[in-house]
């Protein structure tokens, strides 16, 4: 506080989530790829003196090559707009598995598991955040033999299985999953995803993943013969908004200009 003061900057500030918090905001970005340009006029959407936390949805740099690189792509932008004040959460895109920082990168994003997939319980809403791993095969060129996203995967649906029966998750009035890649789109990390993750979502009662990593936008009905609840793919040029309370989930797609394109609204479970 006292350096803030001399710097005639008023002092940062924060506040705990509350023990009893009837209503959460939240805001997503995702794919935002080094733009910074265009994720400062997509969080400009959000009034920071309402929002509860923000959501990076994965692929917000190209790859992961310093420190100074990390920062310079998408940090600086979110720690100037919002983040040295208001919480943000990271869901790890296929892009951040890239490059020689891909190895430290999760030591900045430290959270409860000690790994980035892992639960937040904010209000009335229960947050499943998945790492969705690499798109490619393990054995694609691309990545010299040294990854195994494969297992890792398996590993975390065997975390996913035990998660979703906490009580922070069971009693949550919404259950919203955020992955930056969805469980379709053909590749093979995407069926991983579908063969993997889905099936235990969906025994769970997941009311709606947030996705990402297609590059645009789609609202995905819920489905018999797969996911079994909506999935909305946010493009890589529009951010979501949302607000849950008592009474409804109410999740607006928004666009650069502040337009609202599209809006989804889910009911509470119990």
């Amino acid at each position: 506080i006292a350096a803030t003061q001399v710097y005639r900057t008023a002092p940062l500030r924060f506040k705990t989530a509350p023990r009893a918090q009837n209503e959460v905001v939240f805001g997503v970005v995702n794919d935002i790829h080094g733009r910074n340009d265009v994720m400062e006029k997509l969080l400009g959407n959000l009034d920071f003196k309402k929002t509860d936390l923000v959501f990076f949805n994965g692929d917000m740099a190209n790859d992961l090559r310093s420190e100074e690189q990390m920062f310079t792509d998408f940090m600086d932008t979110g720690v100037k707009v919002f983040a040295s004040e208001i919480p943000m959460y990271y869901a790890r895109g296929n892009h951040e598995t890239r490059g020689q920082y891909a190895s430290p990168f999760p030591d900045y994003f430290v959270t409860t598991t000690g790994q980035l997939y892992y639960l937040i319980r904010r209000g009335p809403v229960c947050f499943v955040v998945l790492d969705c791993g690499e798109d490619k095969p393990d054995s694609d060129i691309e990545y010299s033999g040294i990854v195994n996203m494969d297992f890792y995967r398996t590993e975390q649906a065997e975390w996913l299985r035990e998660a979703l029966k906490r009580p922070e998750y069971v009693t949550a009035p919404y259950k919203v999953v955020i992955c930056h890649m969805p469980p379709f789109g053909g590749w093979h990390g995407e069926r991983e995803i579908a063969g993997k993750f889905v099936p235990l979502l969906n025994e769970a009662g997941a009311q709606i993943m947030l996705s990402g990593h297609l590059h645009r936008h789609i609202k995905a009905p819920a489905t018999d013969k797969n996911h079994k609840f909506p999935v909305l793919v946010n493009s890589n040029n529009n951010m979501l908004r949302a607000k849950a309370d008592e009474r409804r989930l109410l999740i607006e797609v928004i666009d650069q200009q502040g337009k609202v394109t599209d809006s989804i609204e889910l009911k509470p479970t119990r």
